[in-house]
């Protein structure tokens, strides 16, 4: 997977670049092909919100669109949680696209008693 680590008004250590690869790197296990998958960080200043670091994460590949957008204390908390949203979805797509959705379930009892 290529991924594309960038900040807006927001610095960037190398440590976080390294766990934003590191946590994107599970996500591999439910990808095939090429795929590819932007990272932002950016600060929302807005008094009333105490989680201001923000992580948006697009992934792009084989037909699949998917988004998660995070606000945590901190950058790192930020992108675990953008992750486990991402991991949801692809589990998702996932059962989808192998025929593990509700639809096979519903037709099976109706095949099996015909």
């Amino acid at each position: 997977m290529q991924v594309q680590v960038s900040a807006r008004k927001v610095q960037l250590s190398p440590a976080l670049r390294e766990a934003v690869e590191a946590k994107l790197a599970r996500l591999e296990r439910f990808l095939r092909g090429e795929h590819r998958a932007e990272v932002v960080f950016l600060e929302e200043r807005n008094g009333r919100r105490p989680d201001k670091d923000v992580c948006e994460v697009l992934i792009d590949g084989a037909g699949h669109h998917l988004r998660a957008r995070v606000a945590a204390p901190d950058p790192f908390a930020a992108i675990d949680g953008a992750v486990t949203k991402l991991e949801h979805q692809l589990q998702k797509v996932k059962d989808r696209v192998n025929g593990k959705g509700a639809s096979r379930r519903r037709s099976s009892p109706g095949a099996a008693k015909a």
